[in-house]
């Protein structure tokens, strides 16, 4: 770990030297160090004889996505003490109200910096609370860091498909770095730190707070905004989500919207999100079902079924088949009653098979696609 003063006051460069600050983050990180040499050991396999070129990718990169990278991320890019915040902040610029990071996509080195003034006036003079804010402060903007699409090795993007500068950007980035933050701290072990850095969280803007609610799936949330910063979300349901997490939002409802968001087509059903087209082959079936018994008093007939639900082809086999002849095929885990006896749905469908085995039937179904 690197950090260097800029124009800090020499009493508070002088505090974090007498709190043994970096001494106290490697040990929070510490936990966090054997998920990271355990998974995240980056091997090169050069598959030519051509000599390659060294060294391979700067130092700070990461070959897999995931917030572990921030154990080698606080060993690789320079961190900076500052008095405060910037008046102008530069462009490509993450600027939080007590730290920044700074991205390499104009192919520079990233860093980080930490405004010690800011952070003291926060702490409210008290060491303990400085040397923890300092440590948050910190640990989110090394999130910041495992977020840039910019420092992953197989980018070959030149922008991000999803922007920090776009308010869902914000949202979406801010509170994944305020979650994994604390989720680091709680796996320190020390409960004071950690319910000091969670009741901080709570106390900042709303976009902020949001990270305290997703704690407990931050990995999987990281990854959908990473995912979408490479992939791209649907601008529809980048105002639904946020209408959502502006409103009250909860824990599965955020999860929910993690899938969402990360995959390549979503579709509105009878007021429901899906992101399996299997799940929503078998709602549309059901309820073309329902109603039909509903209407007629009645179950209904091969024939009628199949008119409307053509016998096609998707993935190894047919869409359906006659229950008794699958009933040890897996495969057909759906069992349709019809007068003339019950039929099995095939398990295996994408938004090809999808569209063409519904294409008879009348339902409302809104489709979005992510990518």
């Amino acid at each position: 770990m690197k950090i260097l003063n800029i124009d800090s006051q020499e009493c508070l460069v002088n505090k974090v030297a007498d709190l043994k600050i970096s001494g106290f983050i490697v040990d929070v990180v510490r936990p966090l160090e054997c998920v990271f040499y355990n998974h995240f050991i980056e091997s090169f396999y050069h598959h030519t004889l051509a000599k390659p070129h060294f060294p391979v990718s700067p130092i700070w990169k990461f070959d897999k996505q995931g917030y572990e990278n921030i154990v080698v991320l606080l060993h690789t890019i320079p961190i900076y003490i500052r008095d405060s915040r910037p008046e102008m902040p530069e462009e490509d610029s993450i600027i939080d109200l007590l730290g920044a990071y700074y991205s390499n996509r104009k192919g520079n080195s990233p860093y980080i910096e930490l405004y010690l003034t800011d952070i003291n006036n926060s702490a409210q003079g008290n060491d303990q609370h400085f040397k923890w804010l300092f440590t948050k402060v910190l640990i989110h903007e090394l999130v910041h860091a495992a977020l840039d699409i910019f420092n992953w090795e197989h980018n070959n993007q030149p922008v991000e498909r999803v922007c920090y500068s776009s308010e869902f950007g914000r949202w979406r980035e801010e509170s994944v770095a305020n979650a994994v933050a604390l989720r680091i701290i709680k796996d320190y072990g020390d409960k004071d730190f950690y319910d000091y850095a969670r009741q901080f969280m709570k106390s900042q803007p709303a976009e902020y707070a949001l990270g305290v609610l997703i704690e407990d799936f931050m990995e999987w949330s990281f990854r959908s905004v990473f995912d979408g910063k490479h992939h791209g979300v649907n601008t529809e349901l980048q105002k639904l989500w946020l209408d959502y997490a502006k409103s009250l939002p909860d824990e599965k409802g955020l999860d929910e919207w993690n899938d969402i968001l990360d995959s390549n087509y979503v579709y509105l059903f009878e007021e429901k999100y899906y992101t399996s087209e299997e799940e929503l082959v078998y709602a549309i079936v059901n309820k073309v079902l329902a109603d039909y018994d509903s209407q007629n008093g009645h179950k209904m007939p091969y024939s009628k079924f199949k008119s409307l639900f053509p016998y096609i082809k998707t993935g190894a086999e047919m869409s359906y088949e006659p229950t008794a002849k699958v009933a040890n095929d897996s495969r057909y885990r759906t069992i349709l009653e019809l007068q003339d006896g019950n039929y099995s749905l095939y398990y295996w469908w994408n938004n090809d098979s999808l569209h063409e085995f519904i294409a008879n039937v009348n339902v409302s179904l809104k489709e979005y696609k992510n990518y």
